[in-house]
C-alpha cells in the first residue's frame, strides 16, 4: 500500500473514531439530562404532596370559648385586644406557646377580653401563605386549630405539602380546602391585614392592641390588669 493510501486510511480511521466518540457523549448528555429531569419531577411532585402525618407535630389542644372566627371570648367584654402576628416570628411562637392559654383561661373565660388574632405576615412568603391557609381553615370553621398546628410546626418548612397535611390532620373538607388555597381565594385579605396593622403603627410582632393601646408581650398582661383597674377603681 502507498504512503498516500496509508494516510487517507488513518485520516477515514480517526473521523470513524471521533464519530463513535461525539455518538457516545451524546448519548451520556442525554442520559444525564433524563435523569435531571426525572428527578426535578419527581422532587415537584413531592413537594406538592401533602406532609405525612409523622412529619406533623400535633399541638396541645386547649379550649377556647366562644369562638367566632378568628375571634374568641364575649364580643361585650371590656377589653379588647387583638393580637398581630406572623407564623414565622419566633416571638409570636413563644407567645403562644408560653402565655396564650394563660390569656385564654384567666381573661377571656371569665368574660374580661375578647381576643382576636390578626396575620400580620412579613417575615417571608411562607408567612403570606400560612396565612392564606389559616383562613381557608376558617372556612370550615377550624382557624385557632389550623393556627395552633402551625406553630406547633414552627422551624419546618411551611411549604405546600407541610400547609396542605395540617388541614388533613385536622380532616378538613380537602377538596375545598385545597380549591381555596391553590386559588389563593384569601391573599388580598393577607394583605390587607397586613396594611391595616401597619396603619395603626404597629412595627413589629407579636404587638397588641389593648383597647387601642399598642404594647409588646412583656407588658400584655400588666396593661389588661391596668385596664380592668380603671374598670373597677373600687378594687385598686
Amino acid at each position: 500500500m502507498s504512503g498516500k493510501s496509508k494516510e487517507s486510511s488513518r485520516k477515514v480511521a480517526l473521523r470513524e473514531q471521533r464519530r463513535k466518540q461525539e455518538q457516545r457523549n451524546r448519548i451520556i448528555l442525554i442520559s444525564v439530562i433524563s435523569v435531571v429531569a426525572v428527578a426535578i419531577a419527581v422532587l415537584l411532585i413531592v413537594s406538592n404532596q401533602p406532609a405525612s402525618a409523622d412529619r406533623i407535630t400535633k399541638p396541645e389542644m386547649f379550649t377556647r370559648p366562644q369562638i367566632d372566627g378568628q375571634a374568641v371570648g364575649d364580643p361585650n367584654a371590656p377589653i379588647k385586644i387583638e393580637e398581630y402576628s406572623d407564623f414565622k416570628c419566633v416571638h409570636c411562637r413563644d407567645f403562644w406557646e408560653r402565655s396564650e392559654k394563660r390569656l385564654v383561661e384567666e381573661y377571656v373565660a371569665t368574660g374580661k377580653v375578647y381576643f382576636k388574632y390578626v396575620p400580620l405576615s412579613f417575615i417571608s412568603p411562607e408567612s403570606y401563605r400560612a396565612a392564606e391557609a389559616a383562613y381557608c381553615a376558617l372556612d370550615q370553621g377550624k382557624f385557632w386549630e389550623y393556627h395552633d398546628y402551625v406553630f406547633a410546626n414552627f422551624g419546618a418548612e411551611l411549604n405546600d405539602a407541610m400547609l396542605k397535611g395540617i388541614a388533613r390532620q385536622l380532616n378538613l373538607d380537602t377538596a375545598a380546602f385545597d380549591r381555596c388555597y391553590n386559588s389563593r381565594q384569601y391573599q388580598q385579605r393577607v394583605l390587607d391585614d397586613a396594611r391595616y396593622a401597619s396603619g395603626l403603627g404597629v412595627t413589629g410582632t407579636p404587638t397588641f392592641n389593648v383597647n387601642g393601646q399598642l404594647v409588646g408581650q412583656a407588658e400584655l398582661f400588666e396593661t389588661i390588669d391596668q385596664e380592668l383597674a380603671k374598670l373597677n377603681p373600687a378594687n385598686q
